[in-house]
């Protein structure tokens, strides 16, 4: 081989770091040439230490050293090998676990390894999910989905049990509750997904294999939502051979588009009181109408209704509501589902449908219902979750700089909205303060979360909700932390009384996503009257 074609040698193990007292693990290592690779090549560990032993069967003896053949492609440019080490359960909590990797491939450089022995806190290979509801991508979709839409982080801090330390560079296990299923998502190291992760097979399991940071003892990973599929995944943390897992919340992806065949189709939603097509009113002012789901194929408990509203001709979106069956003798086949009427938008012709994605992971998906929603109960938040966090900000057209605050039960009109010189731009701007220590300011939102603004409005002639992109909050230029969302004045403009009597009203809200726990800020709300003069 000639000297300026030194093979790329990959190893899934950094040279230093912690190995967990019992475990057992994969070490990945590949080989990429210009030149072929040897015949017969292998892998040869060497000066093995005594509380680490090899399992592979195919291994040979020779003196002290260990001989694993190399698996080499049949153009003679790559090879890989895997090899699985066992750490001794009588190992001491803080001894050496040394071995040295060498090769009778041409210039291959010996790797010594030094590693520390080390207990494992279990409640810390816990998963933390951000976002457990993933809206499928739509083929050649008009809108494309945003890192909170389609994919969501999924980490942990992996510690030791003795001095709850980080553990450094622990190789660990991730793989799928329902094995058939893990193909329905996708797996990378970063947001975007372009560095996915090889799914491999490991003790008759498939999944992938990460280390913890050498440093933080963190794990962080992205799961993605496949196009055109929904499905239910329940990731687990696994360190082979010390018989302790952590678990993640399940993942759900969503899809509303029709399914791929017939088989994944079930029954349209019954709206008690209602009869299609038509208009849909609520009677006496009822924030919720009760649905029937029919009786399906093999119910279980467990398994999970998720609401789609489509609008004209747009693609069915997810309401954001969705229910667990708990009972399905008793559930299914009777009006028993309560949803409320303001996944709606008032006055257009919409479409009601359902996907059920079961707790084995496969899905069905309803036949719409056609309806008109035409009102009957105002656009308000949720008053069944608790609100804990500050209310927003709420500011003029002129921004921050100009600090013109629109104060809680206030006024919104024209004037607050338009478009001045010097101004940033028109329609309000809404500031979300931020904390870079929650334990302390704990109505704060933590630095670097992304929170989502609502806005309801209600008046005689616009009535709706509207959630705006997810924004972070962080550090801004003045060196203040929150969060600045512009709701424009095309979303706020020519907005008339209820009545003769009655202002419009509007509230905003904002949630955020924060250590796998949803939380929700109290509501800012005003009257409002944006008519042209």
């Amino acid at each position: 081989m000639s000297k300026e074609n030194i093979p790329n040698i990959k190893y899934s193990l950094k040279k230093v770091g912690d190995l967990i007292i019992g475990q057992s693990f994969p070490l990945i290592i590949t080989v990429t040439t210009k030149d072929p690779i040897v015949k017969g090549a292998y892998i040869s560990i060497e000066n093995i230490s005594k509380n680490i032993s090899i399992s592979n069967q195919e291994q040979n003896q020779i003196d002290t050293s260990i001989h694993i053949p190399f698996k080499v492609q049949q153009d003679g440019l790559f090879a890989e090998v895997t090899i699985i080490f066992f750490i001794n359960k009588n190992t001491q909590y803080g001894e050496n676990i040394t071995f040295n990797i060498n090769s009778n491939i041409d210039s291959f450089e010996v790797r010594n390894y030094k590693r520390t022995a080390k207990d494992i806190n279990p409640n810390s290979l816990k998963l933390i999910v951000d976002n457990t509801y993933l809206k499928s991508p739509y083929p050649n979709p008009d809108h494309i989905a945003s890192i909170t839409d389609d994919t969501t982080k999924v980490h942990a801090t992996i510690t030791d049990e003795t001095n709850k330390l980080p553990l450094s560079d622990v190789p660990i296990f991730i793989f799928s509750m329902q094995q058939s299923q893990i193909k329905l998502f996708f797996y990378s190291y970063d947001s975007k997904g372009k560095i996915p992760f090889p799914i491999i097979s490991f003790e008759h399991r498939k999944g992938f294999t990460m280390n913890s940071d050498s440093t933080t003892g963190k794990i962080s990973f992205y799961v993605h939502a496949l196009e055109s599929l929904s499905g239910r995944i329940q990731l687990v943390n696994y360190i082979s051979g010390i018989f302790v897992q952590g678990y993640a919340p399940p993942i759900y992806a969503i899809y509303g588009g029709p399914p791929s065949d017939s088989t994944h189709y079930t029954s349209a939603p019954y709206i008690s009181g209602y009869s299609p097509p038509g208009y849909f009113i609520s009677n006496d002012g009822e924030t919720d109408f009760l649905v029937t789901i029919y009786p399906y194929y093999k119910a279980l408990p467990g398994d999970m209704v998720f609401f789609f509203v489509a609008t004209e001709k747009g693609q069915p979106q997810y309401s954001g509501q969705n229910k667990v069956i708990q009972n399905p003798q008793q559930e299914l086949g009777i009006p028993n589902f309560n949803v409320p009427y303001q996944i709606f938008t008032y006055g257009i012709e919409s479409q009601f449908s359902y996907v059920i994605v079961r707790i084995s992971g496969d899905s069905l998906t309803s036949a719409p219902l056609p309806l008109t929603y035409m009102g009957g109960t105002p656009y308000s938040p949720d008053d069944n979750v608790p609100r804990d966090h500050q209310t927003c900000i709420v500011y003029t057209s002129l921004g921050i700089p100009g600090n013109q605050i629109i104060d809680n039960n206030s006024l919104v009109n024209l004037t607050s909205i338009e478009y001045y010189p010097g101004s940033p731009g028109d329609g309000l701007y809404i500031q979300i303060l931020g904390t870079d220590n929650p334990s302390t300011d704990k109505d704060k939102v933590p630095v670097g979360t992304q929170v989502t603004l609502t806005a309801y409005i209600n008046s005689k002639n616009i009535n709706r909700i509207k959630s705006y992109d997810p924004v972070e909050v962080k550090l801004q230029n003045d060196n203040k932390i929150y969060a600045l969302i512009n709701i424009p004045k095309v979303d706020l403009y020519n907005i008339k009384p209820i009545d003769d009597w009655t202002d419009g009203n509007i509230s905003l809200t904002y949630e955020f996503k924060h250590n796998g726990k949803n939380f929700y800020s109290k509501i800012w709300s005003a009257k409002i009257e944006t008519i042209p003069r």
